[in-house]
């Protein structure tokens, strides 16, 4: 949650007057995320009162992790030698995963299934399962399906019913999740699993399933992502606008059959563009999912590469903002240490969307 504030009158206080905080801790803690006044809209003191006040309160070392620059490093510089304190130089990064394995997996990919649920909300640990869609597909064809409704065991609100079209009394005497599970996971087997938005889909199974005392471990494949990559001149990748890019009729949406069925024919297409097309990737990054990572310098062959990477992100991978892509991360992470930040940090998103430990 981000907050503003609008000051209309400010008045300076003596120093005498002001209450100044104190770490009364034995043992002082390390500052590994700080911001100065470089990050733009994220920061208002300078390097020197941040690092002066950690030294007042006992720490023995703090870090400066600026959004995407390096530009307090010097002033960081000079204080380090006034103070005594050990600054651990950094960034926070705006950070994108652009790993091919999707489209790798795709490309040699034969027996699979093709899923999509629909619910009484988006958050899998409160809401409820309403309708799950499986298709199993082998060689391009559709070999089984698997359909039903699950009884939520609670009011389907109406803005949803809008959407899906999935009444109370569609569902009321549908088996609930406890029953249907089951069913799913031997239908499933250990086939991997394709979903549009795959991270919403699964993390409501993976939930359900955990909660009965089942495991879903099958592989996935988020087409969502794989749209983004192969197909970066779209500037949206819902599936409905993606289906009618690609050319293909859409009949009924928001039914977890009818959109495996269209999800089936924009997998087909995205299958034959990888096998037949040589894929541009070059300018993915725009339209992949950006998040906050820290990375941290170990040494002087550390600090090198980042200023390596910040250079980078600004000079040839900029879009909105100077994006660090994971592919050149790897190019020049000797002396360097990556970290998840904030909650935009990739790990916290994870957890959030409820991704298995194994998976991550």
């Amino acid at each position: 949650m981000n907050f503003g504030i609008i000051a209309n009158t400010i008045i300076e206080m003596p120093e005498m007057q002001i209450n100044k905080r104190k770490d009364l801790e034995d043992i002082k803690r390390v500052e590994l995320h700080l911001h100065t006044q470089m990050s733009q809209l994220d920061g208002v003191s300078s390097a020197t009162s941040l690092i002066k006040r950690a030294k007042e309160w006992g720490m023995p070392a703090i870090a400066i992790t600026d959004h995407g620059v390096v530009q307090a490093f010097p002033e960081a510089n000079h204080v380090v030698e006034a103070t005594g304190m050990k600054v651990i130089y950094g960034v926070e990064a705006y950070w994108v995963s652009d790993d091919q394995d999707s489209i790798e997996k795709l490309k040699n990919i034969e027996e699979y299934c093709v899923f999509d649920i629909e619910t009484t909300g988006i958050n899998f640990r409160q809401e409820k399962i309403t309708e799950i869609g499986v298709m199993k597909i082998k060689n391009g064809e559709i070999i089984d399906t698997f359909e039903c409704f699950v009884n939520p065991e609670k009011h389907i609100p109406e803005e949803i019913t809008n959407i899906t079209h999935i009444t109370d009394e569609m569902v009321k005497d549908a088996e609930t999740i406890k029953e249907v599970m089951p069913k799913f996971l031997d239908f499933v087997g250990n086939l991997p699993i394709l979903a549009h938005n795959a991270d919403f889909d699964m993390g409501f199974m993976r939930y359900n399933a955990e909660a009965l005392g089942y495991e879903l471990k099958n592989d996935y494949i988020d087409t969502l992502q794989v749209s983004r990559q192969i197909f970066p001149e779209f500037k949206k990748h819902k599936l409905g606008i993606l289906a009618d890019k690609l050319g293909i009729k859409v009949d009924v949406a928001h039914r977890a059959l009818d959109d495996v069925k269209t999800l089936v024919e924009v997998t087909k297409k995205m299958i034959e563009k990888i096998k037949t097309e040589e894929i541009d990737m070059s300018q993915q990054y725009k339209s992949l999912r950006h998040y906050h990572a820290i990375i941290l310098v170990k040494n002087y062959v550390g600090l090198k590469n980042l200023y390596r990477l910040v250079s980078i992100s600004h000079l040839e991978n900029f879009y909105r903002k100077p994006v660090i892509l994971k592919s050149v991360y790897k190019k020049y992470s000797e002396g360097l240490i990556l970290g998840s930040a904030c909650e935009q940090g990739e790990l916290y998103r994870a957890v959030l969307s409820g991704k298995s430990r194994r998976r991550y």
